[in-house]
Formats: C-alpha cells, structure tokens, sequence
C-alpha cells in the first residue's frame, strides 16, 4: 500500500495549521514515519494494528506531525486506554527542548510551487485533485482543499452535519476577546483501496490519463474532486497573537504525540472522561495542551493554546470542561 495521497494529506495540515507570527520546529523523520508504514525487519519498531478504512491511516499521519523522533524522558509516558484495554492515545515528553524559528520572508519560496499554482484555482468548497508530470507511468495525485468557514460556528455546524465530520461543540466558558477564527474539515481524499472514493479515484486517474496523453507540452493537470464526507473537524478562535485551536479525528486507530522537554503532563478527569493535561512556558509564552479520547463516538480530541497566551489554566480547563 503506498503512502502518497496520506504524505500529501499530512503537508495540507502542517501547511493550514502554521502560524504567521512563529513557527515551532518539527522533526518529521524516517524513525517516526516508519511507526506507520513499518517494514518487517530485524528492527523494532512500533505498529499499528490494520485499519479497515484507509481514512483510518490518514487520520494517524496527523498526529505524527506532533511527534518527533527524539528520545523520551525518564517516567514521562501517559497512556488512554479503551474499555478493551486497547492504548489509544499515548504523551510522552521529549528530552530535548523547543527551537523557535521566527518566521521572515527569507522562508518563502522564491519560485511558485505546483501547489501553488493549484492553491490559485481553489474556491471556498472545493477538493482539488492534481497531477504534475513527473515522468512516471501512471499519475500520481495529489489533493489540496478549501473547505474553512470563516463566517460563524452556526455556519461551521452545518457543514458538520452535511459532512459526517466529528462534533465539536461550541466553548461557551470562552474569556473576553476570542473571537471566531474559521471552522473546517478534512474531506476524506479519493484513494483505490478506499471503498467509498475508489470510484471517484478511478475517474479523476482516466481523466488524467487521458489529458496528459492528448496535451504532451502541459506540465500541470488539475481537476475538481467530488467530496461529501469528512473525518476530522477543526475549530479555531483568537485573540490578538493568542490561538485556541479544537481539534477532532474520528475512527483512529491510536494517538501518539511527543511535547518538547519544558512541558509537564498529568491526567484529569473531567466530567468521567480521562484527559491528558500538559503545560509549558517556552520562550516567555504560555502553552497548553489536552487530549482525550471519546469512546461513545469514537473520536479523539485535542485542545491547544499557543502565541501570547494570556490565559489562566483555570480558564483553559473550563473551556475543556465545555467541550467534554
């Protein structure tokens, strides 16, 4: 089974979710990649258990952008486990601390990519499959989306439900000044293992097949992809540099992140739920970090605040009250 259209999923996320202000280094590396496509080898390396859907998979993927490769530190494992005694989300803390990059001009390409050109095209609505011609056989699509709702939460609600995505209740325990950034979701991108898209797979793969052979000077093929369900859902609020962002994967096999050394973790309960809380001062700006996993619905959750974060932890433990 390849890896591509779920590399390319995962780029979407790191891309949308990058803050203009700063940047924290992530280490993406072959020893983390390779607890989600592992080999057999003579190596140990962490697996996960098959999935049935291929969503499944791409859903992992994004949790590993959390993660990093670096060792962890002594006694600093949190694990969630199910009614089944299955771990579904495992915190660890880094040995290692944060890099800040600031971000300066000096960082953006020179040149558009091909994903920039296709990023050109996108509407508010749309799944765009693509194809750059790369010389190989068969085309290989890639995907990118516009699919945030920038107006309200009542609006980010309906496409909630008109998509299947995961609920993400609306925090009424909010402090004054946040305001409503966007709310999005994930389509679930056509793959030809993936019962539900396969056909639609099948037909953007003719489509490109066909165009590249009847247009042999054309170096860029893009189409509109047809979408109507979602796994994962995204809820954002702000207040000047201060983020709130919700976070929602459904049907996951399992959740791994590693949070750089200047955190501290321990578990709550909060409402009968089992909650991972974390929390950190980097660099003069407050961190912190929630997740737990909904068994009724089969969903994991995470709440994150970053930038300048004027926020008592009391008032980051009601807002996570609100949405358990």
């Amino acid at each position: 089974m390849g890896s591509k259209p779920f590399v390319d999923q995962l780029e979407v996320i790191k891309q949308q979710s990058l803050q203009n202000h700063q940047i924290e280094a992530v280490q993406i590396t072959d020893t983390v990649m390779a607890k989600i496509d592992a080999s057999p080898s003579n190596k140990a390396v962490r697996r996960f258990q098959p999935a049935r859907r291929i969503s499944v998979y791409a859903s992992v993927l994004l949790v590993v952008l959390l993660a990093s490769a670096t060792v962890y530190g002594a006694n600093s494992i949190i694990q969630i486990r199910n009614q089944a005694g299955e771990v579904k989300i495992q915190s660890g803390i880094s040995d290692t601390g944060t890099v800040m990059i600031p971000y300066t001009d000096e960082n953006a390409p020179v040149q558009p990519t091909d994903r920039d050109r296709v990023l050109a095209m996108i509407k508010p609505g749309q799944l765009l499959a693509y194809y750059a011609r790369d010389g190989s056989s068969e085309p290989t699509m890639q995907f990118v989306h516009d699919t945030r709702i920038h107006t309200s939460y009542a609006d980010f609600e309906q496409l909630l439900s008109r998509t299947a995505a995961p609920m993400i209740k609306e925090p009424t325990s909010l402090p004054a000044g946040f305001a409503f950034l966007y709310g999005g979701v994930f389509p679930l991108l056509p793959h030809d293992q993936d019962e539900r898209t396969s056909a639609e797979y099948g037909r953007l793969l003719e489509l490109f097949r066909q165009k590249a052979a009847a247009e042999p000077e054309q170096d860029l093929f893009v189409e509109e992809a047809q979408w109507s369900e979602a796994n994962i859902s995204e809820l954002e609020y702000e207040k000047g540099y201060m983020n709130l962002r919700i976070t929602a994967w459904k049907n996951m096999i399992r959740s791994e992140s590693t949070l750089p050394a200047e955190y501290s973790q321990n578990t709550l309960n909060v409402g009968g739920m089992e909650v991972i809380f974390a929390s950190a001062n980097i660099h003069g700006f407050t961190r912190y970090h929630a997740i737990w996993y909904d068994e009724t619905q089969l969903t994991h959750y995470e709440v994150t605040v970053s930038g300048d974060a004027d926020m008592t932890e009391e008032q980051f433990m009601l807002i996570v009250e609100d949405l358990v």
